[in-house]
């Protein structure tokens, strides 16, 4: 029994960590992030790529850095950017973040803002009822406050003016 709950609880803790993150920035947003190929599609920028880190370990060279592939982005007005082929990935523990520029000559520059925009007007939109939620479940007795039990609490007082 004891080695049953034992392997249950040390189970979670060899599993975590195993993975890291690329982060997938283009700029103007919403660009379609794909491989350096085209024949992966990851999805609109801002992103997060993930990769084994033990496969990226044992990749490597020795002394050197894994390699990954590269990425291309595409904006609706059909602009492209591309990075390198293999991007140098050093830090297998916090990974890195890549960014991919808009080319300042393509044309359709306004139609790329336009989206950009309304993916960031969705963004905050979506932040904002997940805020509601969140304080809906989390700000009521059980939750908030000193202490536990369901009785009425007062609520803290508002937040100073900025002068």
């Amino acid at each position: 029994m004891r080695a049953a709950v034992l392997s249950a609880l040390l189970v979670p803790v060899f599993l975590t960590g195993c993975s890291t993150y690329v982060t997938v920035v283009s700029e103007p947003e919403g660009a379609v992030i794909t491989d350096a190929s085209g024949s992966i599609v990851y999805g609109r920028a801002p992103l997060d790529v993930e990769y084994d880190t033990n496969e990226l370990r044992h990749g490597a060279h020795p002394g050197q850095c894994a390699q990954i592939p590269g990425f291309t982005a595409r904006w609706p007005s059909g602009a492209s950017a591309s990075t390198d082929a293999a991007l140098p990935l050093c830090d297998l523990r916090h990974g890195m973040t890549v960014r991919i520029n808009r080319p300042k000559s393509a044309p359709g520059l306004e139609q790329d803002l336009q989206w950009a925009l309304e993916r960031a007007q969705k963004r905050a939109r979506d932040a904002e009822i997940e805020r509601d939620r969140m304080m809906l479940y989390m700000d009521h007795g059980w939750f908030w406050g000193p202490g536990w039990g369901p009785w009425p609490r007062t609520a803290p007082p508002p937040p100073r003016p900025v002068r």
